[in-house]
Protein backbone atom coordinates (compact mmCIF):
# COMPACT_ATOMS: atom_id res chain seq x y z
CA UNK A 1 0.00 0.00 0.00
CA UNK A 2 1.24 3.48 -0.87
CA UNK A 3 0.23 6.62 1.00
CA UNK A 4 1.15 10.08 -0.32
CA UNK A 5 0.81 13.16 1.89
CA UNK A 6 1.49 16.72 0.66
CA UNK A 7 3.98 18.51 2.94
CA UNK A 8 5.97 21.73 3.11
CA UNK A 9 9.74 21.23 2.98
CA UNK A 10 12.27 23.62 4.51
CA UNK A 11 15.93 22.89 3.76
CA UNK A 12 19.08 24.77 4.72
CA UNK A 13 22.46 23.56 3.52
CA UNK A 14 25.76 25.08 4.61
CA UNK A 15 28.86 24.27 2.57
CA UNK A 16 32.43 24.86 3.75
CA UNK A 17 35.07 24.46 1.02
CA UNK A 18 38.54 25.97 0.75
CA UNK A 19 37.96 28.33 3.68
CA UNK A 20 34.74 29.68 2.11
CA UNK A 21 31.24 29.19 3.51
CA UNK A 22 27.95 29.31 1.59
CA UNK A 23 24.39 28.69 2.72
CA UNK A 24 21.39 27.78 0.60
CA UNK A 25 17.74 27.86 1.72
CA UNK A 26 14.81 26.16 0.04
CA UNK A 27 11.11 26.28 0.90
CA UNK A 28 9.28 23.90 -1.39
CA UNK A 29 6.06 21.91 -1.67
CA UNK A 30 6.74 18.20 -1.43
CA UNK A 31 5.33 14.76 -0.71
CA UNK A 32 5.86 12.33 2.11
CA UNK A 33 5.46 8.87 0.60
CA UNK A 34 4.98 5.74 2.73
CA UNK A 35 5.09 2.22 1.28
CA UNK A 36 3.57 -0.48 3.50
CA UNK A 37 4.16 1.67 6.62
CA UNK A 38 7.88 0.88 6.72
CA UNK A 39 9.52 2.61 3.75
CA UNK A 40 9.37 6.40 3.86
CA UNK A 41 10.45 8.91 1.23
CA UNK A 42 10.38 12.69 1.19
CA UNK A 43 10.19 14.02 -2.37
CA UNK A 44 10.24 17.58 -3.65
CA UNK A 45 11.70 19.73 -6.42
CA UNK A 46 14.33 22.38 -5.67
CA UNK A 47 14.06 25.58 -7.69
CA UNK A 48 17.27 27.58 -8.03
CA UNK A 49 18.35 30.01 -10.76
CA UNK A 50 15.55 28.87 -13.06
CA UNK A 51 16.51 25.18 -12.75
CA UNK A 52 14.16 22.58 -11.25
CA UNK A 53 15.94 19.63 -9.58
CA UNK A 54 14.00 16.59 -8.29
CA UNK A 55 15.20 15.56 -4.81
CA UNK A 56 14.40 12.49 -2.75
CA UNK A 57 15.31 11.57 0.83
CA UNK A 58 14.83 7.91 1.75
CA UNK A 59 14.34 7.94 5.53
CA UNK A 60 15.51 4.61 6.94
CA UNK A 61 15.86 3.54 10.58
CA UNK A 62 19.59 4.27 11.00
CA UNK A 63 20.52 5.87 7.68
CA UNK A 64 19.29 8.46 5.18
CA UNK A 65 19.80 8.35 1.41
CA UNK A 66 19.79 11.61 -0.56
CA UNK A 67 19.24 11.46 -4.32
CA UNK A 68 19.26 14.52 -6.57
CA UNK A 69 18.48 14.24 -10.28
CA UNK A 70 20.05 16.77 -12.60
CA UNK A 71 23.49 18.19 -13.25
CA UNK A 72 25.29 17.27 -11.16
CA UNK A 73 23.51 14.09 -10.08
CA UNK A 74 24.10 12.88 -6.54
CA UNK A 75 23.26 9.77 -4.53
CA UNK A 76 24.63 9.91 -0.98
CA UNK A 77 24.06 7.38 1.80
CA UNK A 78 24.51 8.91 5.26
CA UNK A 79 25.53 6.30 7.84
CA UNK A 80 27.18 7.29 11.13
CA UNK A 81 28.64 3.81 11.62
CA UNK A 82 30.77 3.79 8.45
CA UNK A 83 31.95 5.83 5.50
CA UNK A 84 30.04 5.12 2.30
CA UNK A 85 31.11 5.24 -1.34
CA UNK A 86 29.37 7.41 -3.89
CA UNK A 87 29.79 8.86 -7.35
CA UNK A 88 29.16 12.46 -8.23
CA UNK A 89 27.86 12.50 -11.80
CA UNK A 90 28.80 15.70 -13.66
CA UNK A 91 28.66 16.73 -17.31
CA UNK A 92 32.45 16.19 -17.39
CA UNK A 93 32.36 12.66 -15.97
CA UNK A 94 32.04 10.83 -12.68
CA UNK A 95 33.97 11.65 -9.52
CA UNK A 96 34.41 8.93 -6.87
CA UNK A 97 33.56 10.22 -3.40
CA UNK A 98 33.60 8.93 0.15
CA UNK A 99 30.83 10.22 2.40
CA UNK A 100 31.83 10.52 6.07
CA UNK A 101 28.80 11.19 8.27
CA UNK A 102 29.81 13.04 11.43
CA UNK A 103 26.28 13.51 12.79
CA UNK A 104 22.87 12.13 11.82
CA UNK A 105 19.80 13.11 13.83
CA UNK A 106 16.30 12.26 12.76
CA UNK A 107 13.06 13.03 14.58
CA UNK A 108 9.96 12.00 12.67
CA UNK A 109 6.30 11.66 13.62
CA UNK A 110 4.88 9.51 10.83
CA UNK A 111 1.31 9.84 12.11
CA UNK A 112 1.60 13.65 12.09
CA UNK A 113 3.50 13.67 8.77
CA UNK A 114 6.22 15.91 10.18
CA UNK A 115 9.83 15.75 11.17
CA UNK A 116 13.33 17.07 10.97
CA UNK A 117 16.66 15.69 9.88
CA UNK A 118 20.10 17.09 10.70
CA UNK A 119 23.15 15.78 8.91
CA UNK A 120 26.76 16.93 9.27
CA UNK A 121 29.04 15.23 6.76
CA UNK A 122 32.28 15.45 4.83
CA UNK A 123 33.02 14.50 1.25
CA UNK A 124 36.44 13.04 0.41
CA UNK A 125 37.97 12.38 -3.00
CA UNK A 126 41.31 10.73 -3.67
CA UNK A 127 42.18 10.83 0.04
CA UNK A 128 41.51 14.56 0.44
CA UNK A 129 38.54 16.30 2.03
CA UNK A 130 36.57 18.15 -0.65
CA UNK A 131 34.25 19.93 1.75
CA UNK A 132 32.24 19.87 4.94
CA UNK A 133 28.46 20.16 4.84
CA UNK A 134 25.57 20.70 7.22
CA UNK A 135 22.05 19.92 6.14
CA UNK A 136 18.91 20.87 8.10
CA UNK A 137 15.66 19.49 6.74
CA UNK A 138 12.18 20.07 8.17
CA UNK A 139 8.85 18.96 6.79
CA UNK A 140 5.25 19.22 7.92
CA UNK A 141 1.69 19.23 6.62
Amino acid sequence: MKEITPVQVHLTTTINQDGQSQSFHFDEAGQLVAFNDHQHYLRYTEHQHGVATPVQFKLLTDTVRLSRQGVPETDFLFDQTQATASRYHTQYGDIDLRVVTKELQKEVDWADHSGQVKIHYQLHSQGMMVGEYQLRLQFNV
